[in-house]
Order: C-alpha cells, then structure tokens, then sequence
C-alpha cells in the first residue's frame, strides 16, 4: 500500500525575511503563565496608569490598543521578502524561502537605548532620547520629538515589515516574537536585536515589549512559566552557514523582571535555531540547529539543565519540529540531503521520537520533502511538497502486518504551505499568491472553508483566542490579524508598524 510519488525535484533555498527595527520600554503588565504560574508580580495591574505610560512603543492609548480595520494593513508590501522556508546552496535571497541567513554579528545592542528595565519612568514614556545611544527608542509617531538639548529628531522607517516570526500563548496574553531586520543595500540583511511584545489576548492591547538580547528570532514557546526564544543570528557569507556561537542559540525570558538572557548558547547547540518545539511540563525540547544548507541536525535539550544531546539519525530537520502532548512524542521532518556529484540521496521521512529513539512513519521511497507535522486525535498529518510544482497533505495510516505507510488519498494546496493545530483543529496556511487559510476536516479529509486574502499578506503563524477565534502572525504586513474560526474572515487587527520606526539625531 505505501505509495511511490515523483523523485525529488530540486531543493529551494533557505532564506529568510525582511523585519523591522526599534527599540522599546517597559509597561508593567499582569501576565498568567501556564500550569497556573504567575510570571509577573501580583501587584503589577495592566490597566494601572504607570503600565499606559511607561512603554514607548505607545504614541498614545488609542494607538496603542485600538484595533485596526482589515483594510489597514501596510500599504507598502516588500515583495522582495520571501515567503518559503526552503533551502539552497548558492543564494540567501531565494523568493521562495522563509527565514534569511545572515552575516556574521557579535555585537550586541546598547541596553541604554533597548532594555525594558529602565529606571527612569518619566523619560521612558517620553519620546526623547539621550544623545549617546547607540539605538534610540521606537516610536509609532512619524513627529519629529524634541530631545533634552532641543535638537530635533528624525523619525526613519527602515523597513514596513516587522516581520512576526511567532507567536504564543498563555493565559491571557498573547505573545509575538520579531525578527527586526532591515537592508542598508548589500546583499545580506542587517538585524536588530530581536524583540518580544506582550498583547492582551482578546482585543491586542499592547502590555509589555522585552528586547532581546540575540538577532533573528525564529521561535516563541512557553514552558515552566518562563518563555524561551529561540534565534539563529545572522548568516556568514565566509563560510555559507550560520556559526557557533555566543550571538545565536536560546533565550530565557524572565517575565517578572523582563528580562532576556542567553540560556543555550549557539556554542553548546552547534549552529542556530531554526525550528523548536517543547513539551511544556518536562522541559524536554527538540532543536533543529541550522549550520549550512541540507546540514540542520536535530539535537535534543533539557532546558531544565541546558544540557545538549545529538538525535543520531537526522540529516535535515528543517522539514518540521512539533510536539504532540497527548502522545507526549516530538515528531521531526527529515528532508534528507543529495550529492550533486552523485545524486544520491539519503531518506526524505517524517519520524516519531520517544526520547529513545527514532520510528519512521513512511517509506523512504516517498520523493517529496516533509514540510509539515501536526496530530490530530492521534492521527498523523504530513505535509509534502516539491518546493517547486506540488504540495500536498498526506496522513498517515498504520497497519499491524505493514507498520506505518502514507495514505493513498491527499489534499492538494501550494508548495509554500505551513499547517498549524489550533484548537484541536488542522489548518492551512497557504502562503501562495495573496495567501489564504483553510481548515481540513480531518475525519472526511476534505477542506472545511479556505478563505483567501484581499491583499498578499503571507500568513505565519496562528494560535487561539478562544473557541471561536484566532490570532494570525502575517509576514509581508506589520500587522496581527483577528479572525474567526468558523470561516476565516477578518475581525480586527493590531498595527506593529511602530516596532519598525527608528528615531535618529541626524547628521549635518
């Protein structure tokens, strides 16, 4: 029964997207963690006076927590921002990938200009910057402030695009993570120090930011109370691959004090995170760690301890990282690697992983790449795609006499498609043309509703508000858009342009 499809077409590259730059400041804010822990101090009310002033990102109340029609998305798309997550050998800018390599960086932004802790709160809630920062504070108003010396500055908007990489969940907050990058006209981007905001999860009023204090966010996930980021930093052109180092790797959040500190270094997992998935109550994580192209081994860490342990096995786990809770399994995406010399291959195939050890769930025969994995009632969806004519969702059947094979029957959408579990529903974000969002009923196997979008907005993420609607991370647009559940169409939205406004002392 187990199904023989078309041989593997060429990989895609990996690159990665155009984000916005800023700074920001700290508004106490009330925050329920999971396992019904609180991350921020009891006292601390996010509708106190000091949590409305406090946060520079706010030009104003109204700014600040309104919500946005559909029709305000950013009117300037960049089409250049690519919208897959594959993999190539020879460019970083593929249109057909989701997260850049970047150039190598050590250097790490002014804590003056970008740390969440500052102790004055009359001049963190002011538009006014100290002349000797580095980075000055964002702003969401295009006005040009007056600064303590009546010098005038300048508001810049490097990029239109924040570029919310990801998004999560706990209690009554909503969490988005930012990459923050920009071009200055080379080849390669530039990146800001990455940057967490904190959103009421019902109407997105903005709490809280906490920067970061590593470049190119990939991944948000909480765990134990405190939430972990993880980063991959900026690509080195010298050795086309992302380094091991101290500028890259896992960031611990502590949410009572804001702040972020390098909790696994890029030194300890070998390269940059490029996917990561949890479980939430035993600390255990699976990393796909990027190094170079077709070499993203999967490596197992206890955040817990910080310990590191290689998942032998693995060739490329950039096809999928995702932890089922029910079965309590980490389920990873193997794409395999070619010789161009040869053209040998080596498997294609989604695995199970207990912790011990590794099950493949289809036969390696299958020619197309996993780009997906997600569980529904204990069945296994597998996303494949070419990454050049096709993309299809399979799932996976189990047989006593055979063991696991993929089903004969598919659902067809793009190549450029992410599934994502909500609710415990399966949905599809397709990112070709303009993008749209479709919900699979998984016991007929047939698309429940696909609603596409007016405008290419390139959806990346979607996590619950509850049982009727959802939050989706778009990519091209500044913007988080609520939706409903039941059809898909537009409820309202946040603007997170102000994350990409940059003020400066300008230059005469």
């Amino acid at each position: 029964m187990n199904k023989k499809i078309l041989t593997l077409l060429a990989s895609a590259s990996l690159a990665f997207f155009m984000s916005a730059c800023g700074d920001d400041n700290s508004s106490s804010a009330g925050v329920d963690c999971l396992d019904n822990e609180n991350c921020l101090d009891d006292d601390i009310s996010s509708d106190s006076d000091d949590a409305k002033s406090s946060s520079s990102v706010k030009k104003d109340d109204k700014s600040s927590s309104s919500k946005k029609d559909e029709k305000s998305s950013s009117s300037t798309k960049d089409e250049s921002s690519s919208s897959v997550k594959d993999d190539s050998s020879s460019s970083v800018n593929s249109s057909s990938s989701a997260k850049d390599d970047k150039s190598s960086s050590s250097e790490k932004k002014d804590d003056e200009s970008s740390s969440s802790e500052k102790k004055d709160e009359k001049s963190s809630s002011s538009e006014k910057v100290e002349s000797s920062s580095s980075e000055p504070p964002v702003s969401s108003s295009s006005e040009e402030p007056e600064s303590s010396s009546s010098v005038e500055l300048k508001v810049t908007y490097l990029s239109e695009t924040p570029n919310a990489a990801d998004l999560e969940v706990s209690g009554d907050t909503l969490f988005a993570v930012f990459q923050r990058s920009y071009s200055d006209g080379s080849s390669l981007l530039k990146y800001e120090n990455g940057l967490v905001a904190l959103y009421k999860l019902s109407d997105g009023t903005l709490l809280d930011t906490i920067p970061l204090v590593t470049k190119n966010p990939q991944v948000i996930k909480m765990v134990k109370g405190s939430l972990y980021v993880g980063t991959q930093g900026e690509y080195n052109p010298d050795t086309w691959g992302i380094d091991a180092d101290e500028t890259r790797g896992i960031e611990k959040i502590d949410l009572k004090k804001k702040k972020s500190e390098l909790w696994v270094s890029g030194t300890l997992l070998g390269g940059g995170v490029y996917m990561m998935d949890a479980d939430p109550v035993s600390g255990k994580a699976v990393v796909a760690v990027y190094k170079a192209y077709q070499n993203v081994p999967a490596v197992e860490v206890d955040l817990n301890d910080k310990s590191v342990r290689k998942i032998d096995g693995v060739v490329d786990a950039s096809g999928s990282i995702y932890f089922d809770r029910k079965g309590e399994l980490f389920y990873i995406g193997d794409r395999g690697s070619i010789d161009f010399d040869t053209y040998e291959m080596t498997p294609m195939v989604a695995y199970s992983y207990n912790g011990l050890k590794l099950t493949a769930l289809y036969d390696d025969e299958m020619g197309y790449q996993p780009a997906g994995i997600s569980v529904i009632n204990g069945e296994v969806f597998v996303y494949i795609s070419d990454f050049a004519n096709a993309g299809k969702l399979y799932w996976i059947d189990y047989d006593e006499d055979e063991g696991y094979y993929i089903s004969d029957e598919n659902i067809q959408f793009s190549t450029d498609t992410k599934i994502v579990t909500v609710n415990g529903g399966l949905y599809v974000m397709d990112r070709k043309g303009k993008g749209s969002i479709a919900k699979v009923n998984t016991t007929a196997k047939t698309v429940a509703w696909q609603q596409a979008f007016e405008d290419r907005v390139n959806p990346w993420d979607i996590v619950a508000i509850d049982g009727s609607n959802a939050w989706v991370a778009l990519y091209d647009v500044g913007e988080i858009r609520k939706i409903s559940l039941g059809d898909g169409s537009t409820i309202s939205s946040i603007d997170t342009k102000e994350f990409c406004a940059k003020k400066y002392e300008p230059v005469e």
